[in-house]
């Protein structure tokens, strides 16, 4: 499989604090505009500074999607997390090395608002001798649609303490990354293009 390029992102709802950014070769303008609002909300003594931080910090980021073959990210910016459990979404687009794109066969087979998909959810096993403080990652979660020539990839990753107590918020996290996908669909190609960060 090789990567290929995705004229334009799909349609994704995006829960409040979440934001659907795409992903280049270089990454720092993207990070900017993303955070742009946070650095206008508060005072320019106290707010600059951490904006900057978390500039530095998303930067690399997004670099790592992109150096992985993703297209876009999508991962929640607006509100902090209140328990030590977190996830995104990175999408990537793959071209078949010979032959054409066709819907794998796999584990879950489902319908979505973007078309046939495949549906992957896979609980990790804790690593045994794991603490209780130590993060690790939980559970992973993969939708593969067929768009054209292409395969559409969608990877979730669900990273948290190793502490069984916050299993409900796994799940919890699980139905909200597979709402998300279940409702994705592609921009009409008929219809006005839509800007990246508009009506996602």
């Amino acid at each position: 499989m090789s990567t290929t390029v995705v004229p334009e992102l799909p349609r994704l709802i995006l829960p409040p604090g979440w934001t659907l950014v795409p992903v280049g070769p270089d990454n720092s303008a993207a990070a900017a505009e993303v955070l742009a609002p946070l650095r206008a909300a508060g005072p320019r003594d106290s707010v600059v500074p951490f904006v900057r931080e978390l500039e530095r910090t998303l930067t690399p980021l997004l670099d790592e999607a992109h150096g992985a073959g993703s297209f876009a990210v999508a991962l929640p910016l607006g509100i902090p997390w209140e328990v030590p459990v977190s996830t995104s979404i990175a999408l990537s687009a793959l071209t078949p090395d010979v032959g054409v794109a066709t819907l794998p066969t796999g584990p879950e087979q489902i319908d979505t608002d973007a078309g046939a998909a495949r549906r992957r959810v896979v609980s990790v096993p804790v690593p045994e001798g794991a603490s209780a403080e130590e993060l690790v990652l939980l559970r992973t979660i993969e939708y593969t649609w067929v768009r054209g020539d292409a395969y559409i990839v969608a990877f979730s990753s669900i990273s948290g303490l190793a502490d069984p107590d916050y299993a409900p918020i796994t799940d919890a996290l699980t139905l909200l990354i597979t709402t998300m996908l279940d409702a994705l669909t592609w921009p009409d190609p008929e219809g006005p293009a839509v800007p990246p960060g508009v009506d996602r």
